[in-house]
């Protein structure tokens, strides 16, 4: 009799274990270009030096969006007349990343040159979408930037992104604005933080559970 309820208990608790094993999700898939099937959130504003063709540069609010569909990160601001909209892949992302890496490995040696900022002493070139207009971004152009090292504000060496100026997408006759935007080794530090693949998927997980709960 003792054998049997001993048996019994053992099928139960196999039962409820295999049962409970059984409701836990597969891993959720995702990529370069994905991350889930989701609304795009905000996930900060810096306070940048930028400037727009040959101004001088002057600080813009850039306000930092996510979106897991594609796995894109946009940052909206305003550089002189124009609502703008800077857009950059994964990919993109991680480029800027390893070019950080080398500014920040210079600084740290304290051997940046006194140079002129130019593309052929750039750390990285890319390209990412910008979007643009006087009233909000009605413009798309695929843009090339690159990026270098460039002495402003008492001579300090800041971490520089230019974005060259481009046709538009559909072939209207308009072009992108030349848009200089600068980088400090503290400002790089606040970026990476607010935009660490890590930390927004696990924002992404946090928004699905709260959804798929039952």
């Amino acid at each position: 009799m003792k054998k049997s309820i001993i048996i019994i208990s053992a099928i139960i608790l196999t039962t409820l274990f295999t049962s409970c094993a059984s409701k836990e999700k597969p891993p959720r898939e995702r990529d370069e270009t994905f991350v889930a099937d989701i609304g795009q959130f905000e996930i900060g504003t810096i306070h940048l030096y930028a400037s727009y063709g040959m101004t001088q540069p002057r600080i813009c609010d850039f306000n930092a969006v996510f979106y897991p569909r594609n796995n894109y990160i946009y940052f909206t601001t305003k550089i002189g007349i124009d609502k703008i909209e800077l857009c950059f892949s994964y990919p993109e992302r991680k480029n800027l990343s390893q070019a950080k890496d080398k500014y920040l490995e210079l600084y740290t040696e304290g051997q940046i040159p006194n140079e002129k900022p130019k593309k052929k002493n750039a750390l990285s070139t890319g390209n990412a979408y910008i979007n643009w207009g006087t009233l909000g971004p009605s413009h798309q152009a695929y843009a090339s930037y690159y990026t270098n090292i460039e002495y402003i504000l008492d001579n300090k060496p800041y971490f520089r992104i230019l974005f060259e100026q481009t046709k538009e997408l559909d072939d209207s006759g308009n072009s992108s604005p030349r848009i200089n935007i600068y980088i400090s080794p503290a400002q790089w530090e606040q970026i990476c933080e607010m935009c660490d693949q890590a930390t927004l998927e696990a924002q992404v997980d946090e928004i699905l559970e709260e959804a798929e709960a039952f």
